[in-house]
């Protein structure tokens, strides 16, 4: 059969219109920069990790992490951008304890659905917090701290991310353990706690301990107990939780990694795969404890399920202090 020279032009120039769609869907990914909302302000301790995340992630992904900070509103502004992202990998979400277990038990009307709205793609730290006090005031331990506390009640000014959120309810239990009447004063970051410690608006912080590193390397603050299983190394004369006989406090304040609802499952599998062999390295290992946190990297079905664990024991404890829904 004899092809005329009109057909055959024809039929090149279609295959040359069909064939860019083709290549384009079959782009390696990523193509172009990955956008991370992060729900803290620059400068912070999350800022400081996920820049250098993105740092040693970019010759593995060939592309830059581009970091998009969202603070403010119970880190709920952060969610809410990444929720209506659209999900082709090109946004990542960084989602925390409040976010993801706390907010939907205390806000009537959360503008995110917490499994709808997010994929799970890993875990990424928890923080190692510390106990602080200003250096001007005088106990030097937890217990004379307590004993400080009770001798004036209300008195006392404890810094939260505002109210119902994890350090407001660690407020609460803290005062209900040691029968005090210590008030929450909101902050929107850890900067800004510290910066009230030190000008005495507020007197007692639980918080990240990388969020006051330079003032207590200044001795302007006191940190009286740190959450790690044994003496940081950082800090040996810092005795932990457990020896000042508040281990079994409510909430962890973790930090993970998800996408948008709705990105595919290819997607999701390879920036878990390049995230989790990063966070395995020895040496971005020393750069996460050097920040002050636990190392939590896992798979994506881990990471979901302890989500989902974390948010029903933050129900319970809603429960137990009556918290209202607002």
């Amino acid at each position: 059969m004899k092809i005329s020279l009109q057909t055959l032009v024809l039929a090149l120039l279609g295959a040359a219109v069909i064939l860019p769609a083709s290549v384009l869907a079959q782009a390696p990914y990523p193509a172009k920069p990955i956008r991370l909302i992060l729900p803290f302000p620059a400068g912070g301790g999350p800022d400081v990790i996920m820049r250098r995340t993105g740092n040693d992630l970019l010759p593995r992904l060939g592309q830059p992490l581009v970091i998009e900070n969202r603070p403010g509103g119970n880190f709920v502004i952060g969610a809410e951008a990444c929720a209506r992202a659209t999900p082709d990998g090109y946004t990542l979400c960084h989602i925390n304890s409040t976010q993801m277990s706390v907010n939907p038990h205390v806000m009537a009307k959360l503008s995110y659905d917490v499994d709808r709205d997010f994929r799970p793609i890993t875990n990424l730290y928890s923080l190692v917090s510390g106990i602080f006090i200003s250096a001007a005031l005088a106990p030097n331990t937890m217990k004379e701290f307590e004993t400080y506390t009770k001798a004036r009640p209300g008195a006392i000014n404890f810094s939260t991310h505002g109210s119902n959120t994890p350090t407001d309810i660690y407020r609460r239990w803290l005062n209900e353990r040691w029968k005090s009447d210590m008030v929450g004063i909101g902050y929107k970051d850890g900067t800004a706690m510290i910066a009230a410690l030190l000008a005495g608006d507020v007197h007692f912080v639980w918080i990240g301990f990388f969020n006051a590193l330079g003032q207590i390397q200044a001795k302007k603050v006191k940190m009286l107990a740190i959450s790690s299983l044994k003496r940081y190394p950082t800090f040996p004369d810092v005795p932990t939780f457990t020896e000042v006989g508040i281990a079994d406090a409510p909430m962890t304040s973790w930090q993970g990694l998800a996408a948008p609802g709705g990105t595919p499952d290819a997607l999701i599998r390879r920036l878990n795969s390049e995230v989790l062999r990063l966070y395995r390295e020895p040496q971005f290992g020393e750069f996460l404890v050097a920040q002050g946190v636990d190392n939590m990297a896992g798979t994506p079905e881990e990471f979901a399920d302890y989500m989902k664990q974390d948010r029903a024991m933050a129900a319970e404890v809603v429960r137990n202090f009556n918290i209202p829904r607002q």
